[in-house]
């Protein structure tokens, strides 16, 4: 038997239940495929049914307000994704007649939409014979193979993986791999003894599993220190909208690169910048939260002043809680009195 025919023996018989299995509509698994990228599948499956609610269809996502898009989002992170996610239904709604693209070279002309998803959109809704290489498509064929060189991103296998996907169900052969990824050939502790394809796997045959993928040294992540200010002009929070890049298109409280040792260089500092009658009231607790290549360091202060600098804008707390923020935040929103 074939790899691929003992793969998807397994996979009829063991394929995990999930809210978008079985769909072949592409705007849902489209949209699954996006959400997914990142996130673990058990965090997605309340998102995409909430998302279905809210945007059934891709000319109801792509009609909503951006605000109203990255607020559902909120808590999912690389927020980059919801912002291309509702730039590639404005396009596709407006300029393609509300129609995907049937191929993989047409899905990639989307915003936010890379070889990866294109691959598994087009081999899910239209058949089209292509690999779905992420991580974990990555893992598995490294074992299978035992593929010595190193794995800077799953295309990398894009030669051999073409010629072992199914012809006939390759949008079913290329969930079996996630299935294979997620279930059995785990990272740390692959379950060989019970694997469908261990007769086809040459790093089982060998007895050396855990020595696959080869994966170059990691990045160390960047460091980085922010005070943040929960500032109150009144009865109102202040807060602004972050430009473009990382965490573009959300709302943050005032913050200042650096820490400050004591409240009045940090009121000081906030006058400096063109705060008016600063009065520090009290310290919040320190927070820390890790991006892919990145890690915030946060101090947290509370404080009042008479006015702001341009930039800001004074919300009341029924406002404040219908903004999308960064769940980097969440403790120093959790803290608005």
């Amino acid at each position: 038997m074939s790899f691929s025919s003992a793969l998807l023996d397994w996979y009829d018989a063991n394929k995990r239940e999930l809210p978008w299995r079985g769909e072949h509509d592409p705007y849902r698994i489209w949209l699954s495929e996006i959400m997914l990228q990142q996130t673990q599948t058990e965090t997605v499956k309340g998102y995409y049914r909430r998302f279905l609610e809210r945007f059934p269809n891709v000319e109801a996502l792509a009609d909503a307000p951006e605000e109203t898009v990255l607020k559902l989002w909120e808590g999912l992170g690389y927020y980059s994704r919801a912002r291309n996610l509702h730039a590639a239904a404005k396009v596709v709604a407006h300029e393609m007649n509300s129609i995907f693209p049937k191929d993989a070279a047409g899905l990639r002309k989307l915003p936010g939409i890379g070889p990866y998803a294109a691959n598994a959109i087009a081999s899910i809704a239209y058949n089209v014979p292509v690999p779905a290489l992420d991580g974990n498509q990555a893992r598995v064929l490294s074992r299978v193979l035992a593929w010595e060189p190193e794995i800077k991103t799953p295309f990398d296998l894009l030669t051999p993986a073409l010629g072992l996907i199914s012809k006939e169900r390759p949008g079913d052969y290329n969930q079996a791999l996630m299935d294979l990824g997620a279930m059995i050939c785990l990272p740390k502790s692959p379950k060989c003894d019970v694997c469908p394809v261990s007769t086809h796997c040459k790093a089982y045959a060998g007895d050396a599993a855990l020595d696959y993928p080869r994966k170059p040294a990691p990045i160390a992540k960047k460091e980085q220190d922010w005070t943040i200010l929960l500032i109150n002009v009144g009865d109102a929070m202040l807060v602004r909208r972050r430009p473009k890049g990382l965490l573009g298109g959300l709302y943050e409280f005032c913050a200042i690169e650096g820490h400050f040792s004591d409240a009045s260089s940090l009121a000081n500092a906030l006058e400096e910048r063109g705060f008016q009658n600063v009065r520090i009231i009290e310290r919040l607790p320190d927070a820390k939260h890790v991006f892919t290549h990145l890690v915030w360091k946060m101090q947290g202060w509370r404080v009042a002043c008479n006015a702001a600098p341009e930039g800001y804008a004074p919300v009341n707390s029924e406002a404040l809680e219908a903004l999308p923020f960064p769940s980097a935040l969440r403790i120093y929103r959790n803290s608005v009195k």
